[in-house]
């Protein structure tokens, strides 16, 4: 993901440089491609530098594929932003990467959510076995207890300590006064740790998640 991405960029900055100058609207969209493609490396190096040392450090484990944490981050967003250059380099013959490569980064935001499907399941799973207690007349307690962990205002909550939000790969705002409602920004935040749950369990199954579970409880 990392390496496409850093060819896309220079194969951009490569063309900005051969527009005339006074071509402006040409060159003003190579520079919006830039500024987005820069933003996500700039994201992409926080999560390899940042988020899997410390998701690797407090869970005790080492992820196998680093890449799945990138695309646990990926915001359906970005999907515009490879879709719109799969378009433009549709007639090129030199095109820095395929038509298949550009829809595989344009799917990113797909993967991710997926994932969070898996790790909201898998979630679900791993407390009812941590919380559970054999005398079924305590099961209200086992449904209330369940429903706290698994909120989106709990799971917010470890999405800022673990670093997740300030990293994921989006794209930028249009209207940065366009805010979202804390209960929305709660739930993408509640997302991002769903998906990362998500590669845990696809990665080393539901008894390394049994024991990563009590960490958001």
């Amino acid at each position: 993901m990392v390496k496409k991405t850093r060819m896309l960029k220079s194969y951009i900055e490569s063309e900005k440089n051969d527009v005339p100058i006074d071509h402006t609207k040409k060159r003003a969209t190579l520079s919006g491609y830039l500024v987005e493609l820069n933003h996500l490396l700039e994201q992409m190096e926080k999560i390899e530098k940042i988020v899997i040392p410390k998701l690797e450090n407090l869970f005790r484990l080492t992820f196998p594929t680093p890449e799945m944490v990138m695309f646990a981050l990926a915001r359906p967003s970005i999907r515009n932003i490879f879709e719109d250059l799969n378009t433009r380099f549709k007639d090129v013959i030199n095109r820095p990467l395929s038509e298949d490569e550009l829809i595989e980064l344009a799917s990113s935001g797909d993967a991710a959510v997926v994932l969070a499907l898996i790790g909201d399941a898998a979630l679900d799973l791993a407390i009812v076995q941590i919380l559970w207690d054999s005398s079924l007349s305590k099961t209200g307690d086992l449904t209330t207890k369940r429903k706290k962990v698994a909120s989106n205002k709990n799971l917010a909550i470890y999405c800022e300590e673990w670093g997740l939000y300030s990293c994921r790969l989006n794209r930028l705002k249009a209207n940065p006064m366009d805010d979202p409602k804390i209960v929305i920004i709660e739930h993408l935040k509640g997302t991002l740790v769903e998906s990362i749950l998500g590669v845990v369990y696809l990665e080393f199954g539901l008894k390394e998640l049994l024991r990563i579970v009590p960490l958001i409880q």
